[in-house]
């Protein structure tokens, strides 16, 4: 699939987004740990919360958050952004949702480093439980594949899903288990129950605070990753070849 191709503009992007910048990419790093210690001070009291326990909390699921919802947030106007190389270029579509999606994990790569610093400050260590969350993002990354090649393509068609789907990560954002505590609320709440993004989040967060993601998670996002696996394919296979007129 263009491995070298869509790995090498995924770079380029990084490259060319902060080229004249000092700290290059880790401004967006410094940026989201200021965000999480204002978040972490304030919904503390608000919670009255130890920092200690929410503050770790909060920063892992915001980074596990920014990097989901940058992928999905990015999806819709994919290929209208990038229609030059659809129109001018003999280039698989799959490349171009692949370069996005690289480079949203190399922004992911330069967040953890707010992960580590969590660890030191609160002298954290997760241990080999740590490790679950390489398979966790392996199959978060493959939920957002599989989401990003129906979203593009039906984003490309129709230009009102960007707007559509920013406003509903703005709910999930709220409703999902990222600043607060899933104990806050009922037990077996639908707010949870039925939000795919709050097993997406467990599935690296929880790993990284050292416990085993809930067996819910792994069940959750494999069955998403199988039933959007099979709407992407067949939209894919019928509304591929006209994308390059849409766009």
């Amino acid at each position: 699939m263009a491995y070298d191709l869509w790995s090498f503009l995924a770079w380029q992007d990084i490259r060319i987004r902060y080229r004249r910048s000092r700290i290059g990419p880790f401004w967006i790093t410094l940026s989201t740990a200021i965000f999480c210690v204002a978040l972490g001070v304030v919904y503390g009291r608000l919670f009255q919360t130890e920092t200690a326990e929410l503050l770790p909390f909060l920063s892992i699921g915001l980074v596990a958050w920014s990097f989901i919802a940058a992928c999905v947030g990015e999806m819709p106007n994919l290929f209208v952004e990038n229609a030059p190389y659809l129109k001018d270029m003999r280039i698989n579509p799959l490349t171009i949702l692949l370069r996005a999606l690289a480079r949203n994990v190399i922004i992911f790569g330069h967040n953890l480093l707010i992960v580590v610093g969590i660890y030191l400050y609160f002298g954290i260590w997760p241990g080999w439980t740590g490790l679950l969350a390489l398979p966790g993002l392996l199959l978060v990354i493959l939920n957002l594949l599989v989401i990003g090649i129906v979203l593009s393509i039906i984003g490309a068609r129709f230009r009102d899903l960007a707007q559509i789907t920013q406003s509903v990560l703005q709910v999930i954002f709220f409703i999902t288990p990222i600043f607060w505590f899933p104990r806050m609320l009922a037990e077996g709440s639908w707010i949870i129950a039925v939000n795919p993004v709050a097993y997406f989040i467990d599935l690296l967060r929880s790993p990284l605070l050292g416990h085993a993601p809930a067996p819910a998670s792994w069940g959750v996002a494999l069955i998403t990753l199988l039933a959007g696996a099979v709407v992407a394919v067949r939209v894919y296979r019928g509304k591929s070849a006209r994308i390059a007129f849409w766009v």
